[in-house]
């Protein structure tokens, strides 16, 4: 079974290009693993609902993406299924992909997992700002101890500290 990792946002809004950035950079590690397994990427602009058939048969999904707010560098948390309520023909969120995933495979989504690398400047054409660098790069470096992993044990290490009892 594969681990699916999507990275989602806009190469031509400033740091709104963190996550397709950091899948990049993952792509030229010479470990194409995570937890053991082998990586299928994915990259968008946003999360629509086609992307439900992309998760079929993994281990696992990672999702990464910039995050106007949060935590300095990142945060890694896990998301679960949950219909929202506000609707938007603009994509949708990772939370309602994995509600979407359960309804129409009458099962529960691969466990997934958010990174959201912190941005600040998201206009168009802007360049990435300084301190996004910085939080690239220190994703980058947490994301390769993920990969250099034989198994999910850091992975699940945080999300049992993160997840809600």
């Amino acid at each position: 079974m594969t681990v699916l990792v999507f990275a989602y946002g806009n190469l031509s809004r400033g740091d709104d290009a963190l996550g397709p950035m950091l899948l990049q950079r993952m792509q030229q590690h010479p470990k194409q693993q995570l937890g053991g397994h082998p990586i299928k990427y994915l990259t968008d602009y946003q999360v629509q609902i086609e992307h439900v058939m992309d998760m079929q048969g993994c281990q696992r999904v990672l999702l990464i993406d910039a995050s106007l707010q949060g935590t300095e560098p990142f945060s890694f948390s896990p998301i679960l299924p949950r219909q929202d309520t506000h609707y938007t023909t603009h994509g949708m969120t990772p939370a309602t992909l994995l509600n979407t995933y359960t309804t129409m495979f009458d099962t529960l989504p691969p466990q997934t997992a958010m990174l959201a690398i912190r941005g600040y400047a998201f206009e168009l054409g802007e360049q990435l700002s300084e301190q996004a660098v910085m939080n690239l790069k220190a994703s980058f470096l947490w994301v390769k101890l993920l990969m250099e992993d034989e198994d999910f044990f850091r992975w699940d290490q945080i999300e049992k500290i993160e997840r809600p009892i």
